[in-house]
C-alpha cells in the first residue's frame, strides 16, 4: 500500500502539471500558464437589441495615446452575429498588467450612426487578457 502512495502522487502531480502551457521566465519572472486561450470582445446591437453590423472599429490605448492592432480571429471558431473582438492572447503586450482603458469606436454598416465606450483590459505579464471593467454590448439608438 505505501508503494501506492508515491505513485498516486506522482500521477496526480504529472495530471497538474500537464494542465500548464510552459513554465517561462521573462521580464515578467516565472510563471506556469494554463493553455487557455482568451479572449475579450464586445457585442455591437441597434436600440431593439438585434445584431448591429458594423465597420471602421478602432481601438485606442488611452494610456499610450496608440491604435491597437484588431486581434486575429482564432481558426475554428465561430463566434455570434454582433461580437467583435476586441483583444486576445496575441495581443496581450498591447496592455499594461494592471490594465488599461481602451476607447473602442465603430461605425454602424447600416445607418452611418458613430458609437464608442470604454473598457479597461489587462495584459502584459498576466498570462492571458481579462476584461476588468466597462460595457459588454455597445448599442446604436
Amino acid at each position: 500500500m505505501l508503494k501506492k502512495i508515491p505513485l498516486i502522487l506522482l500521477l496526480l502531480a504529472a495530471a497538474s502539471f500537464s494542465a500548464c502551457e510552459k513554465n517561462s521566465t521573462s521580464a515578467c519572472g516565472t510563471q506556469s500558464c494554463t493553455a487557455v486561450y482568451a479572449y475579450v470582445g464586445v457585442q455591437f446591437q441597434d436600440a431593439s437589441g438585434s445584431f448591429a453590423p458594423v465597420k471602421d472599429v478602432k481601438l485606442l490605448n488611452l494610456r499610450t495615446n496608440k491604435e491597437i492592432p484588431s486581434p486575429p480571429y482564432p481558426p475554428g471558431i465561430e463566434f455570434f452575429a454582433g461580437f467583435t473582438m476586441i483583444a486576445s492572447d496575441d495581443t496581450k503586450s498591447e496592455f499594461s498588467t494592471d490594465g488599461d482603458d481602451i476607447r473602442i469606436t465603430a461605425t454602424n454598416s447600416t445607418t452611418g450612426q458613430i458609437k464608442s465606450a470604454v473598457v479597461k483590459i489587462s495584459g502584459g505579464c498576466n498570462c492571458h487578457v481579462n476584461k476588468i471593467s466597462g460595457p459588454d454590448s455597445i448599442v446604436f439608438d
